[in-house]
């Protein structure tokens, strides 16, 4: 019973045969929109198909699974293999999925040794994440205690920002009040948006679409040490021209560089709606 089994939720960004490759347990999430379910992990397609609902209806978007009684099944699962368990999750501020693992875990108190933690981020943050902690366990030379410090250790390092061109999901969510949002949407504000401790923190208003996408801009130039960048996107012709321009000028200010484009997931949808562009920022640790 010394093998501890790695869990997280499906918007952690990696292949997915590099999560079989590692062991990992990735469950789905899951979200409501217009009186539709969509679910979603990297081997569906339920964050487009979302997306494109919400283009159109521009229905509120509820983030409702894995519920307790989900994380209870692979819990329950997991423990005719081991009885330690090594939970990395999603943001607690941006969704209930944390809180739902951390109610299923309550009942295998004695049981098992559940160790939940909060990425305080989201896509591909919470994919470096969890590809560490299970680099680590699969090299099976360091304590558990020790490969949570080192994965706390990153979170530091990931930085998540973004721009959204409609200010109803801020509202909704709570990030806005109803009369910055009434405002906002007068004078055809475009906030730019940092996670920040995990939550969704609106930093700094433009007035024009340009003039947002500047402000990413303005800040990946501000970094001298990038691991790795990844913009994300919404879903469709105009979202994805955004995103080939914003590429275009990161390119231009950092040069002979991948930057990967990826269609954000339901977790972001659900907070900046169908009309974001962001990236995923990791820092280099200094050598």
């Amino acid at each position: 019973m010394n093998h501890v089994q790695l869990i997280t939720d499906g918007t952690a960004y990696l292949p997915s045969e590099r999560l079989r490759d590692l062991g990992v347990i990735a469950l789905p999430v899951v979200a409501q929109a217009g009186g539709k379910t969509f679910m979603y992990d990297q081997q569906t397609s339920g964050n487009v198909d979302l997306l494109r609902e919400v283009t159109e209806s521009r229905a509120p978007v509820k983030i409702v699974g894995p519920s307790p009684d989900d994380f209870r099944a692979v819990y329950e699962r997991t423990l005719y293999r081991t009885n330690r368990m090594l939970v990395i999750l999603s943001s607690s501020h941006l969704s209930p999925i944390m809180r739902n693992a951390r109610i299923a875990a309550r009942d295998f108190m004695g049981r098992c040794d559940i160790t939940v933690l909060d990425s305080q981020t989201v896509s591909v943050g919470l994919g470096l994440l969890v590809e560490r902690a299970g680099q680590l366990l699969k090299e099976g030379a360091l304590p558990l205690p020790e490969i949570v410090r080192r994965v706390r250790g990153m979170i530091p390092r990931i930085y998540v920002v973004t721009i959204t061109h409609t200010l109803d999901y801020l509202y909704r969510s709570r990030k806005l009040s109803a009369t910055q949002a009434i405002l906002g949407s007068m004078l055809n504000i475009h906030p730019f948006l940092v996670v920040e401790d995990g939550d969704v923190i609106p930093q700094e208003k433009s007035r024009t679409g340009d003039k947002a996408s500047d402000k990413l801009i303005e800040f990946a130039s501000e970094f001298s040490r990038i691991e790795e960048l990844v913009i994300f996107r919404s879903e469709g012709a105009e979202a994805e021209a955004e995103a080939q321009n914003l590429r275009n000028r990161l390119e231009q200010i950092l040069p002979n560089r991948d930057f990967p484009m990826i269609t954000y997931d339901p977790i972001l949808t659900s907070h900046i709606g169908p009309d974001g562009l962001g990236m995923v920022i990791y820092e280099k640790t200094w050598r």
